[in-house]
């Protein structure tokens, strides 16, 4: 993950300094070589994310996820490549580690179960986009701050444990699987995301991201997302 984080950081720090000298000598150009038309972009993520809990001694849940959505590029000026992006995704991820379930009634032993989550969300991302085109070449880099709204339909978690005859149900938005309010995940969040794709020939985009939720899911809980997206561009 932090890996990650630092490949974004130093490629958008690379493409704002070359973006900020093509766009001073911007004026030195004519216009009609500056591509300020919009497109339409099919895509599918991988996405790790991590439930970072706020708590002494609490361990972080890692899931692994996936997205397919939809983003379309407005252009907002007829002499600058600046766009704003917006669109929709349906995104799925999946947790399972084992879990400190209770102890032995006759031994006292800690008694573990697995945890599995299961989670379906939907979201709309908003985001402020450059694009610039590398000379001589048919790639153009596009940095990228924004939003995203996210709408958590489902969450439904099991514990297991066969020796002790474990199999439980619960729904994480449902306060009396939960226990209490505090413990009940929320369905609507806010975050905010920092990225760069990149174009191949005007038709294929890749990109890398990473975000984290502006709200709490739960108490002291926070959704940090990563995402690796290829595209389709039209």
């Amino acid at each position: 993950m932090k890996k990650i984080k630092l490949l974004v950081a130093a490629a958008l720090l690379a493409v704002g300094t070359t973006a900020s000298a093509q766009f001073s000598n911007s004026r030195a150009r004519s216009a009609r070589n500056v591509s300020t038309k919009g497109w339409s972009t099919f895509y599918v993520q991988y996405n790790p994310i991590k439930a970072k809990i706020d708590v002494k001694d609490a361990d972080d849940m890692s899931f692994n996820g996936f997205s397919v959505g939809y983003n379309k590029a407005f252009s907002v000026s007829k002499s600058i490549p600046l766009f704003v992006e917006a669109g929709i995704g349906l995104q799925y991820a999946s947790y399972k580690d084992d879990v400190l379930y209770g102890y032995d009634a006759d031994t006292y032993e800690e008694v573990e179960a697995e945890r599995k989550i299961t989670m379906f969300a939907a979201k709309v991302p908003v985001s402020l986009m450059y694009q610039w085109n590398i000379p001589s070449s048919k790639v153009a880099l596009i940095p990228f701050l924004g939003i995203t709204m996210r709408y958590n339909f489902s969450a439904k978690g099991n514990n297991s444990n066969d020796d002790y005859d474990v199999d439980e149900d619960f729904d994480l938005f449902d306060k009396d699987d939960m226990g209490d309010d505090d413990a009940t995940w929320n369905r609507f969040q806010l975050g905010w995301q920092i990225g760069v794709n990149a174009r191949i020939n005007s038709s294929f985009l890749l990109g890398v991201s990473y975000g984290t939720d502006f709200s709490e899911i739960a108490e002291k809980i926070k959704i940090q997302t990563t995402s690796v997206t290829l595209g389709y561009c039209f």
